[in-house]
């Protein structure tokens, strides 16, 4: 589980990016552990990381 900083460095993104990719559908959803506590899950967001690569080389 990552903080939104530890995958903005991954993805090389700012966080107010992250949160309106989001909003907008086009960035997997973090999960809530707490009410000040929202992480991703490092799998979704390799999965994100691979659909990525894969679009850009079509």
């Amino acid at each position: 589980m990552e903080d939104v900083r530890q995958v903005g460095a991954r993805i090389n993104r700012g966080t107010s990016w992250i949160w309106a990719a989001v909003r907008r559908g086009d960035f997997p959803a973090p999960r809530r552990l707490s009410p000040r506590c929202t992480r991703w899950d490092s799998r979704a967001v390799d999965q994100w990381i691979e659909q990525q690569f894969s679009e850009e080389s079509r």
